[in-house]
């Protein structure tokens, strides 16, 4: 009886603490979506309006904050739309997200499966990669792209992020578990060891690769620093440069800043909606114990 009390105090507490972290995280969105939904008078008069007029719009189906920031009309825009902002995002994310996936599979399998001199301390070399900060490599980085004539170009704002440590330490945490006698059958049979590496290996870490997949691609996405340095030029702007130009020191339209926050989200939370189940799974296990 007391151990049954216990739990159910135990969950309620557990419950409890949830709900209040969630309301921490969802009001700052709640308000976003909010404002967004405000015209520019509505916000400039609001110590003047009742309290509910200050959290709530005139109207809920106020979009054109929305459609302004979308269409590019807008005074700290120049005539840019942000759906051009997000589709360079959109190529950048898509493009990159391929041979960073080959490469971290590739370096993953080798040092999950297989024995060479010094293997384990290349492997924390290559893991040392993930604490050296990107401003430490930025600058070499951008010389390199600056003399290849990268700069402006779609290669110059992905070729940088094709090589992933965190991705090849999440797919060899995946792969070591993986039994090596399934390997050795796959051997046995005649198979060679790109067939075993494809058909045994990566659907066994189907799900790692959809959570490295969506991981890589929010990194992409919410890139600022690097876009910074080697897009000069309106036409290459991507969604995180574009929305640094809404805020100015002499202008600040606070709706048209939320609505160009809401746009830009939508790509990342149909992402979450529809990969949410793998990414639990992805991030719950680390490969077949055997």
């Amino acid at each position: 009886m007391k151990a049954n009390i216990a739990e159910k105090a135990g969950k309620t507490i557990t419950f409890a603490l949830l709900l209040v972290f969630f309301t921490f995280i969802i009001i700052p969105f709640v308000m976003i979506l909010l404002t967004a939904l405000k015209l520019n008078p509505e916000i400039v008069d609001m110590p003047n309006r009742t309290m509910f007029h200050r959290i709530f719009p005139d109207s809920f189906f106020n979009f054109v904050n929305i459609k302004n920031v979308f269409l590019g009309n807008t005074v700290t825009q120049n005539g840019f739309p942000l759906y051009r902002a997000i589709l360079n995002s959109l190529i950048v994310v898509l493009v990159t997200i391929i041979p960073s996936l080959i490469l971290a599979l590739t370096a993953a399998y080798s040092f999950a499966k297989f024995k060479f001199p010094g293997k384990e301390i290349f492997y924390y070399l290559f893991l040392g990669m993930l604490m050296i900060p990107t401003e430490m490599t930025s600058i070499p980085l951008f010389m390199i792209v600056s003399k290849l004539r990268l700069v402006n170009t779609y290669p110059g704002l992905m070729v940088p992020s094709f090589m992933s440590a965190f991705g090849t330490f999440l797919l060899r945490a995946a792969m070591e578990p993986i039994p090596k006698s399934y390997i050795e059958a796959g051997r046995i049979d005649g198979a060679g060891e790109f067939w075993i590496f494809r058909a045994i290996v990566i659907p066994m870490v189907q799900s790692h690769i959809v959570t490295f997949l969506v991981i890589k691609s929010v990194w992409t996405w919410n890139d600022f620093f690097w876009p910074l340095l080697v897009v000069t030029e309106d036409r290459m702007r991507t969604v995180t440069l574009s929305l640094n130009r809404f805020v100015t020191d002499l202008i600040q339209y606070w709706g048209e800043v939320c609505a160009a926050v809401v746009i830009s989200i939508i790509p990342l939370l149909i992402i979450f909606i529809v990969f949410n189940a793998n990414i639990k799974t992805g991030l719950m296990n680390t490969g077949i114990k055997g």
